[in-house]
């Protein structure tokens, strides 16, 4: 079956894009009658839901109106009533056209067959009350004033319809509409409006009070003492860091002693009745002798890592440097200040 196409229509657009001097469509003939052919196969075999999509590409590459005339029948065998019914009326008009009387009658007959059947959706939206720039859309086309409150023929399913303007919360909303003869409505409400947004934080500068320390009161009668922490001498932190590694050495060869003497028991266990002279030990003896020496390699591991914690500790303490400052207190003072309480 070869595509037919509306030359009368074509030919003017091409004698126009010409005189241009550019293409007027993005026309690919072989691949559009290639996909033709193979939705008109999908069809024969009754799987419309696969063929639909090779007709419409077929008709975006290079329009026909046999391709629209097939896809029109495509559609309506796959429940999407609205889009065969606009199709066959642009097939008739086409038809007509082109002298195509045949097919021109062909297809209002099947448009006014159609249509009878079409469900429709009416958008409501109260103009009165319509915020400017409000933009209607459904199915992300955009809904037009001159469509408000009017029933128009949609394929049947599952559309979204919503609507948004300058300053004002995004509205949306969800509508099933039937498949035969239904008659859904969407109404837009008044949209609220948007929460101003957070004004950008500006960083201020520091103030005079709290960039520079304030000097202390010259007044000695009020001004009261306490006793702060003198810094830390570094001879002090080097003690205190060997206290630590000692005490995690002396930890380490405790847990090594604790797994020696679990070894220790498990040998004896196994030697008591489990084991011969020879070494040889039942099932019990063997599992024993496991044990035993998993808690002595245990042992090892741990009076090892001791050990070395514990020599890393002495060798701390004993490298520390003297503070000659140990024992003191920093005395300092506190006070009131145009800024608040101040310490020095």
């Amino acid at each position: 079956m070869i595509r037919g196409r509306g030359a009368f229509v074509v030919a003017p657009l091409l004698v126009f894009a010409l005189a241009l001097g550019r293409p007027a469509l993005a026309a690919d003939p072989a691949a559009a009658q290639a996909l033709f052919n193979e939705g008109r196969k999908l069809m024969a075999e009754r799987n419309y839901a696969a063929a639909c999509p090779k007709l419409e590409e077929s008709q975006r590459l290079d329009a026909g109106i046999g391709t629209q005339f097939n896809l029109a029948d495509c559609y309506e065998h796959i429940g999407r009533t609205a889009s065969a019914w606009a199709q066959f009326l642009e097939v008739a008009a086409a038809a007509k056209s082109s002298g195509q009387r045949a097919r021109e009658s062909n297809a209002r007959v099947r448009a006014a067959q159609l249509e009878p059947r079409l469900s429709r959706l009416v958008v409501v939206v109260d103009a009165s009350r319509a915020p400017p720039g409000l933009v209607v859309k459904r199915d992300d086309v955009d809904v037009g004033v001159g469509q408000w409150g009017t029933p128009v023929p949609i394929d049947p399913g599952p559309h979204v319809i919503a609507a948004s303007a300058p300053g004002k919360v995004r509205w949306e909303t969800r509508v099933v509409v039937g498949e035969r003869a239904d008659r859904a409505t969407a109404t837009v409400p008044a949209l609220e409006d948007a929460p101003p947004e957070a004004p950008p934080v500006v960083a201020q500068p520091p103030s005079p009070e709290t960039a520079a320390p304030q000097r202390p009161s010259a007044r000695p009668h009020e001004a009261q003492t306490t006793v702060l922490n003198a810094d830390l001498h570094p001879g002090r932190t080097q003690r205190v860091l060997g206290f630590v590694a000692g005490g995690i050495g002396l930890v380490g060869v405790g847990i090594g002693a604790g797994y020696g003497l679990l070894s220790k028991s498990k040998h004896d266990q196994a030697n008591s009745g489990h084991c011969d002279a020879r070494g040889f030990c039942d099932a019990t003896g063997i599992t024993l002798r496991d044990d035993a020496i998993r808690a002595g390699t245990a042992s090892t591991v741990a009076f090892v890592a001791g050990g070395v914690a514990l020599a890393i500790g002495i060798l701390l303490l004993v490298t520390a440097p003297s503070d000659p400052a140990a024992g003191t207190a920093v005395m300092r003072a506190w006070g009131p200040t145009a800024g608040g309480m101040q310490v020095w």
